[in-house]
Parts: structure tokens; C-alpha cells; sequence
């Protein structure tokens, strides 16, 4: 463990979490849905890393590599971060009158860009199994799948559900320019 100068894994994944979720109040300018964001993500990345669980270990047999869960994280939650960024940003400013109205605009222009996005880099990590290093094939394996959670599921409608349900609420403490959304 000398190899993380007395840091452990679930410290750089606190401090991940914490850089990443402080950027994401910065640019959103709000605290609520920030959090959702990053719940959101640290779900995905915990899905993704069962399906790997369940596959290596499970079904074939072999140990998930001990680097490959905070590889995966580290990507997992930078991605997802991302996604979510443009997602929301644009949703925030499709949300001035109703929200699920917003939400239709905002799958409907950004959907594609981010699942092409999504589906590349997927695709770019499940590559990666055609290797012979054993670590390289389990991330790819994992990381590959949280990209393709985080594209069809995550994006397309835990995030947008999660916003329709809290409506304004989502940019807490800050105040929408218009409120009327029934």
C-alpha cells in the first residue's frame, strides 16, 4: 500500500467524490442536485462493479485485481460527472416555465450527443478484453458497463425522473427566474 503515499483507496475515493461534487456546485450554482448527481454515479459505478463481481469472480472464477475497483471508480465518476454536467446544465435552462417539459427538450437535444459520446467510450473499454493482462480485461469489462448503465439507464431516465420529481427544488438555495411549473 506504500504505492499510495499513505493514502487508501477509499480516500482517494472520498476525495474524488468531494472535488468532483464541489465542481458540480460551483458550475450548477446549487447544492441539491449535486448530490443527486453524485448518488447517481456512485450507484452506477457500485452496479457496474457487481456485474463485474458476478462475471469474474462468480462466473469464471477469478479474483477482481485489487487496482480495478478504484480505477473504475475514478472513471466511472469523472464520466458520469460529466454526462450529467451537460445534461442538467441544459436542463436548468429548458426548466424556466415547466420542468417536464424541460426534461422532454433537454433528452431530446442532448440524448444522441451523449449516447454516441457514451457508446464510443463504452465500446473504447470493452476493447480492452481482448487483452491478455488480467487487469486491463477486468476494467474494461467494468468500466465498459458502467458506461453503457450510465448512457441507457442513468442519463436517460434515473437523472431525469430524479429532476422532475424535486422540480426547483434541484437548484436549492438559488431561486428559478420563473416559478410556474405545475
Amino acid at each position: 500500500m506504500d504505492s499510495f503515499s499513505g493514502n487508501t483507496p477509499i480516500q482517494l475515493a472520498a476525495s474524488t467524490l468531494l472535488i468532483v461534487g464541489l465542481i458540480l456546485v460551483l458550475l450548477l450554482r446549487a447544492l441539491l442536485a449535486p448530490l443527486y448527481l453524485l448518488g447517481t454515479v456512485v450507484l452506477n459505478y457500485t452496479a457496474s462493479l457487481g456485474i463485474g463481481v458476478l462475471f469474474f469472480q462468480w462466473g469464471l472464477g477469478d479474483e477482481i485485481a485489487w487496482p480495478v475497483p478504484l480505477l473504475a471508480f475514478i472513471i466511472l465518476v469523472a464520466v458520469g460527472a460529466d454526462y450529467n454536467m451537460l445534461l442538467v446544465s441544459r436542463l436548468k435552462e429548458e426548466s424556466t416555465r415547466n420542468i417536464r417539459v424541460g426534461v422532454l427538450r433537454t433528452v431530446a437535444s442532448t440524448g444522441s450527443v451523449i449516447t454516441s459520446a457514451g457508446i464510443i467510450f463504452a465500446v473504447s473499454m470493452l476493447g480492452l478484453m481482448v487483452g491478455s493482462i488480467a487487469i486491463m480485461i477486468q476494467a474494461g469489462f467494468i468500466i465498459g458497463c458502467g458506461l453503457l448503465l450510465d448512457t441507457f439507464v442513468v442519463r436517460t431516465l434515473t437523472v431525469p425522473a430524479i429532476a422532475v420529481l424535486l422540480r426547483e427544488a434541484s437548484w436549492w438555495p438559488q431561486r428559478p427566474a420563473t416559478t410556474r411549473s405545475h
